[in-house]
């Protein structure tokens, strides 16, 4: 026997029993070989499985303690290759011991001097994967309209690829990639030609991924409209990138019809074991947050990254604290003058502030959208209207000034805000409705145009009138000023920022404020920032300005200020 047998049995020091200690206590079966074929070294988990004690392997040959046939045909041909120099891996379900398992084995060639000498072999029992590979045959596992691989079978075979990523050397064998795919406009397909239609493209796109993926990856149906993605041994991170950009355009290839063409549209979200994370669950969540940010962007595909957690962690907390913000009142009205070319006050915007305890004035377009989205903007929105109206009540009949407040797409539809403005314009008595504005933007107000005419005109028919918002910006045309119910036009400010400098712009926005007029529509300019814009503006004609020349948004009181000393704007520096 070599001096490597008496090392573990005779001349052990101190780090030596270390080794044994480390090497003994290993779940895996771990065994030295010598080129004669002879155990040098086993360690206790391999003594166990087999139920032998240690005398009774070491010194023995492989053959004696697995028969001559197993030796000949399954292992000596390894542990030759492993004596040239070659690491070995393989799985194989065979007998260990008295038990049946399904084993990760793997050899590896020991050197002493430089040379050669034995073949150290890991087997590790992954007997659990094997099972869950034969569960995965059962109908449970899989999705019945598509025949792919359904969510509960995601797990199991995540976790399989992830054992055998953990266990693999090379970088190529360990990457993975889990890409979630979700068909966006799927229910719309359904609504319009049917579920068995939209089933039967469901499946088809998931014939046409498998076909582009290789063997070795898996597609799953996630959930109604999701599919899943999982991407093996690939040779570096990008190519995640350029699987989803083919899966893009594969998945976009419109099915032709009799009568027409149907195209799916999707968007994807990729995590990346293990630069992303090495638990299943964890891949799965970051991957999901990468597909409601491809949504959310607009882009085809987005892979996960720590920034974006970061920001979808920013994104609950401000959540968060929006509610809060909302039951501890720290929402505050600020007004913003709209005037007379001359400067006189003849109006006002209403304009949210959030003054947060720890962030100070949150920017509205920071949480209005959050807002929007989690329905808060409803509560908010009623507020808003009350304190208004209240104002209304301190300021509009004393000085005779109209004020305006924006009202969500949300907020616009929802078919309680007539009785709502009705029940606040009559607490403590009726006030005069044309002293109430409502803005509304272009580019969510003119989405469904029938339907927005209709309900701007029974609120104007009720004596509130209607001001369309970053006119300019959206999808109404100047074909629909003649039947729009608005009775004012507030000009965008990407129409004001170049009139000084740009000729054509001057031009087309005094043809846009005479057409305007010419269909007995009034306008607001916003966004005036200097003495030679309103200059500009004087000559075409304008007769309400909106912007920081005269005015930046005011708290209450300082805006009362003004009125109350019948200030000229802007303010004498």
């Amino acid at each position: 026997m070599s001096s490597l047998y008496y090392l573990y049995n005779e001349r052990m020091g101190e780090r030596d029993r270390t080794y044994e200690y480390i090497v003994n206590t290993s779940s895996d079966f771990i065994t030295l070989i010598n080129k004669n074929y002879e155990y040098e070294v086993v360690n206790d988990s391999y003594c166990r499985v087999l139920g032998k004690k240690r005398e009774e392997i070491l010194g023995h040959s492989v053959s004696r303690i697995w028969g001559e046939s197993r030796f000949e045909s399954k292992i000596k041909g390894h542990l030759d290759k492993c004596f040239a120099g070659r690491d070995i891996h393989y799985i194989e379900e065979f007998d260990f011991g008295a038990e049946h398992k399904y084993m990760h084995v793997s050899y590896y060639p020991y050197r002493m001097e430089g040379q050669i000498t034995h073949a150290l072999v890991f087997s590790h029992d992954i007997s659990r994967m094997g099972q869950m590979e034969s569960r995965l045959h059962n109908l449970e596992f899989r999705d019945p309209v598509t025949g792919l691989f359904n969510r509960n079978s995601l797990d199991i075979i995540l976790e399989m690829e992830l054992e055998k990523a953990k266990r693999s050397r090379g970088d190529s064998d360990k990457l993975r990639a889990l890409l979630f795919i979700s068909i966006t406009n799927l229910q719309e397909i359904n609504l319009a030609h049917g579920y068995d239609r939209g089933n039967m493209l469901l499946e088809n796109t998931g014939i046409r991924i498998k076909e582009f993926l290789r063997q070795s990856d898996y597609v799953f149906r996630y959930d109604g409209q999701e599919l899943v993605v999982l991407l093996s041994n690939l040779a570096g991170e990008s190519d995640s990138a350029k699987v989803a950009r083919k899966l893009t355009e594969r998945i976009s290839i419109p099915y032709r019809s009799d009568r027409f063409d149907i195209t799916l549209r999707c968007h994807m979200g990729l995590s990346l074991y293990p630069r992303d994370s090495c638990e299943g669950c964890d891949l799965i969540a970051s991957a999901t947050k990468a597909l409601s940010e491809s949504i959310a962007t607009g882009v085809p595909f987005c892979i996960y990254d720590g920034e974006l957690h970061n920001r979808a962690l920013e994104k609950l907390k401000l959540e968060s604290d929006l509610y809060r913000a909302f039951e501890q009142d720290q929402f505050e009205l600020y007004y913003q003058p709209i005037v007379s070319p001359e400067g006189v006050i003849k109006g006002c915007e209403t304009l949210i502030r959030w003054n947060h305890p720890e962030r100070g004035l949150v920017p509205p377009d920071l949480f209005i959208p959050q807002a929007e989205a989690n329905g808060l903007i409803t509560s908010i929105g009623k507020w808003i209207i009350f304190r208004t109206v209240e104002k209304i009540r301190s300021w509009s009949v004393p000085y005779g000034i109209y004020i305006s407040i924006n009202l969500s797409v949300r907020e616009f539809e929802d078919e309680n805000l007539y009785d709502l403005l009705l029940q606040a314009m009559g607490k403590g008595g009726e006030l005069p409705r044309k002293y109430l504005k409502l803005e509304i933007t272009e580019s969510g107000g003119m989405e469904k145009p029938e339907e927005t005419i209709a309900r701007m005109k029974k609120l104007s028919d009720a004596g509130f009138s209607i001001f369309i918002d970053d006119f300019g910006t959206g999808q109404s045309s100047l074909a629909y000023l003649k039947n729009l119910p608005a009775t004012t036009l507030k000009i965008d400010k990407s129409y004001i920022d170049p009139i000084v400098e740009d000729e054509d712009s001057r031009s087309y926005l005094k043809l846009i404020l005479n057409l305007a007029e010419n269909r007995g529509k009034e306008t607001v300019v916003e966004g005036v920032e200097t003495a030679e814009q309103l200059s500009i503006l004087k000559e075409a004609g304008c007769r309400s300005i909106q912007g920081y020349y005269f005015s930046k948004p005011l708290p209450a009181d300082q805006f009362e200020s003004l009125l109350a000393n019948s200030t000229i704007l802007p303010e004498k520096r």
